[in-house]
């Protein structure tokens, strides 16, 4: 993967997974086409306004697997928020406000769906210790190899 030139026309990346292109355009709002894999973006100011967009769904999306994850668990948290981190996937605070880097929308769902049970995984043991992986098995039994594709995709962290 490539990281995004200055002019994004035809820039193609992740989204959940899925390959998407950006096209520019003349349009005021940004699109999204899921069917063919397109993302239109307005020409004026583009980059700033494909990551609002991009910050927009993470916390819409992050939000609703969390609520999910967090209930199978039989967890609460304090809040949910969005940052633009780009060393760390979601962070799980002492209070348990859980943050998660608007990145995470380049990773497939079943990726995702580990980092939100990794954070969650620390309202109740606030290391990782034997325990914390355990309950992280407990949800995501393969979560090595999920964690293992994190490591080997950490550019996603670069892009925008």
């Amino acid at each position: 993967m490539d990281l995004p030139p200055d002019n994004l026309d035809g820039y193609g990346f992740l989204l959940l997974g899925q390959s998407v292109k950006i096209v520019l355009c003349d349009e005021k709002r940004v699109g999204y086409d899921s069917e063919n894999g397109r993302i239109f973006l307005p020409k004026e100011k583009s980059k700033e306004r494909l990551v609002k967009w991009l910050k927009e769904n993470a916390k819409r999306i992050l939000s609703t697997v969390t609520q999910r994850k967090a209930a199978e668990m039989g967890l609460a948290y304090k809040s949910i928020s969005v940052t633009s981190a780009r060393t760390r996937w979601g962070t799980c605070s002492g209070d348990n406000a859980l943050r998660y880097t608007f990145r995470l929308l380049y990773c497939p769902k079943e990726i995702i769906d580990y980092v939100v049970v990794h954070e969650l995984a620390h309202i109740r043991h606030k290391n990782h210790s034997l325990l914390f992986w355990q309950e992280v098995e407990k949800y995501i039994p393969d979560w090595k190899i999920r964690r293992k594709w994190l490591k080997s995709h950490g550019i996603l962290m670069e892009i925008f």
